[in-house]
């Protein structure tokens, strides 16, 4: 069973008199969310104005400012044994008749066991404007290295390419997200298309490939992580970086497992690639800064399009989820997804 909750309105769609009204409904996963809310909803019914008004009362006109949102939480797309990999899935309004574009989101964990709900707070806002939202779940360096987290994030859009009718999302349409190493693993499904190594067998009749890739502080080349000041010592055996790939970064014996998790090795002027919004802290005490500067210096000697914000003053993600960067990264949607 999928529990969510739902609230519904009358904003754009033809009807008058906002009206809301929040519902707790245990949905059958076999069931399509729209006809299961519709069941016993018929939506022919105009509804007159109320023509009570007791004494007292207090008369304010309705504003539809953005879509009710519904949330479906640990969804899951892909298993491995026991093991079950999930989404967390924020919705707008179902009553529109025009599908939503999607975007993918990555939570960053230095490829380790995700806290894959901390930040969904944060997109609460893009869905009320009319995007899914889709956090995913990856298996971590722990239970898998190189390339598994990059496999397991383009199952997950292929999964929900393939239930884009029971989401209401655009399949053409469709955004990766990601922060930290979830920006490493956004870069790196936008710059790999068409890797086959990189696909599993889940939902292979859907495309991997994205219309925009957004990476917040994202490592980019490994072997030259620690050419800037970090806090962490990304060459030693025990680092992040080391832990995904199997193996001292700087070692021979993971020097092919190392350039094929680096997202530049992929980009060339001939490799079509989706439009990149790179955003990092000038001060990052995790990712030194000269990461994205690396990979948008690539993609502009590559001729693809690339828009990077230096943020001043700003660590790893202190400072940068400001409602300053959140319009900048709702503008870069809406001009390549709308």
């Amino acid at each position: 069973m999928i529990f969510f909750l739902r609230i519904f309105s009358r904003s754009q769609l033809g009807l008058n008199n906002l009206i809301s009204m929040l519902i707790i409904l245990f949905v059958n996963p076999s069931i399509g969310i729209a006809q299961s809310l519709n069941e016993v909803r018929d939506l022919g019914i105009e509804i007159p104005s109320s023509d009570e008004r007791p004494a007292g009362v207090i008369e304010i006109d309705a504003i539809f400012d953005g879509y009710p949102v519904t949330y479906i939480h640990d969804v899951v797309y892909a298993s491995y044994g026991e093991r079950e990999l999930v989404l967390n899935i924020m919705l707008p309004s179902l009553d529109s008749v025009n599908p939503y574009p999607l975007v993918v989101f990555i939570q960053g964990s230095g490829w380790l066991p995700q806290n894959v709900y901390r930040s969904l707070p944060n997109f609460v806002n893009f869905a009320r404007a009319g995007y899914v939202i889709a956090s995913v779940e990856y298996r971590h360096s722990r239970e898998a290295i190189a390339p598994a987290q990059v496999q397991d994030v383009k199952a997950a859009i292929r999964f929900m390419r393939a239930n884009a009718e029971l989401y209401g999302l655009d399949p053409s349409k469709v955004a990766v997200w990601g922060t930290s190493s979830g920006g490493h693993l956004a870069a790196l499904v936008g710059a790999s298309v068409g890797v086959g190594s990189f696909l599993t067998q889940d939902n292979l009749d859907q495309s991997s490939d994205v219309q925009a890739v957004i990476d917040f502080f994202g490592p980019t080349d490994f072997r030259r992580m620690d050419d800037y000041p970090s806090q962490i010592n990304h060459s030693h055996a025990s680092s992040p970086e080391s832990l995904v790939v199997g193996g001292p970064i700087q070692t021979q014996a993971v020097a092919e497992i190392v350039a094929g998790y680096n997202p530049i090795n992929y980009i060339s002027s001939d490799r079509p690639l989706p439009p990149f919004l790179i955003v990092h802290g000038d001060i990052d005490e995790l990712v030194p800064f000269n990461q994205s500067t690396l990979l948008y210096k690539e993609l502009r000697e590559a001729g693809k399009e690339v828009t990077f914000y230096r943020v001043n003053g700003a660590g790893h993600g202190s400072g940068i989820f400001s409602k300053q960067m959140m319009k900048i990264v709702k503008d870069f949607l809406d001009q390549y997804l709308r």
